[in-house]
């Protein structure tokens, strides 16, 4: 079974090694770079789709790709036999007027300010000073126009009726400590009993808890045989 791994807002896939890693002692992984001037989910979509494995495997989606994952498995792909949705939403976790939206082309994304408050929303009390230095260099590696785009795309997502639609089997890992997501997103992905899998960490749980995250898509990737 392989296992694709879908990056959360910058798509760089850069702070997803050392769960990759882990998950690489049973599987074939393959974590997703996407180019840095596509923000749209439909462009994106498009990209991703043109990288799935012929085998047999399972979508990993951090974040920001959850919608997107749910667009792909909707279509029901060859060889897709699960996804894992990490930290995500359905629809968007901020509720604003749409005319709002294109602010986020104004505000200063990558400023060192903006970068420093959002670190507890991201990382809390896992934040360590080597984590902060790589944070900083993926979000000044993405252009400002690019990150701008996907955060309007994630204001105005709202993929709930396509997830109704997914037959294969789903888990959802939730962040007990999640500042940016709120806990009720997960409700979306209810669909099975046991479904939603709680783990001690923040938004960024792959990166603050990849041990535990990864024994739970390792379990669950066995499960589907």
């Amino acid at each position: 079974m392989k296992i694709l791994i879908l990056p959360g807002l910058d798509g760089t896939g850069t702070l997803l090694s050392e769960v990759a890693e882990l998950l690489t002692s049973k599987h074939e992984v393959t974590v997703v770079r996407y180019a840095p001037d596509l923000y749209a989910y439909q462009d994106l979509k498009t990209k991703v789709q043109t990288e799935l494995p012929a085998d047999d495997y399972i979508i990993v989606a951090e974040s920001f790709s959850g919608p997107l994952a749910v667009m792909i498995a909707s279509e029901n792909p060859t060889g897709l036999q699960g996804v894992v949705f990490v930290a995500t939403f359905a629809k968007t976790p901020i509720k604003v007027p749409k005319f709002l939206t294109y602010l986020v082309d104004i505000t200063p994304i990558r400023s060192r300010l903006l970068l420093r408050l959002a670190q507890p929303f991201l990382m809390g009390r896992w934040a360590t000073p080597e984590f902060t230095t790589r944070f900083n260099q993926v979000m000044h590696a993405v252009p400002a126009s690019t990150m701008a785009g996907r955060l309007r795309e994630v204001l105005k997502v709202d993929v709930v009726r396509k997830l109704m639609t997914i037959g294969i089997p789903t888990i959802y890992l939730s962040a007990r400590d999640d500042r940016l997501v709120p806990s009720r997103m997960a409700s979306d992905f209810d669909r099975f009993p046991s479904n939603i899998l709680e783990i001690e960490g923040p938004h960024f749980l792959l990166q603050a808890n990849a041990t535990e995250s990864s024994k739970h898509i390792l379990d669950f990737a066995a499960g589907l045989g």
